[in-house]
């Protein structure tokens, strides 16, 4: 049954969503997602099709609440970088006027 390849697929994405430290990355990702698309292709949508669907959606929305939150910390690390660099200027400039 080639829906195998589909099923396969969807569990490697629960596996990785299930582990709390999985942070998503284009690496893993972007093979991950040919595999998929190219397993759907193929796949006979036999009896079990609609269960796999309903898991894959949920998957789907796993992951994107997992990249919220990755962007979420992005987000928050690229703030804490540009104020440290700000007072770093300000220290730099500072010390310039001492001298």
């Amino acid at each position: 049954m080639s829906d195998g390849r589909v099923r396969a697929a969807i569990e490697r994405m629960e596996v990785w969503l299930d582990d709390p430290a999985w942070m998503p990355n284009a690496d893993e990702l972007a093979p991950w997602e040919d595999e998929f698309q190219a397993a759907q292709l193929c796949a006979e949508r036999a009896e079990g099709w609609m269960e796999l669907v309903a898991r894959a959606h949920a998957a789907a929305r796993r992951l994107e609440e997992r990249l919220l939150v990755v962007a979420a910390e992005r987000d928050r690390l690229r703030i804490e970088v540009e104020a440290q660099e700000r007072g770093n200027r300000a220290l730099r400039g500072y010390g310039a006027g001492t001298r």
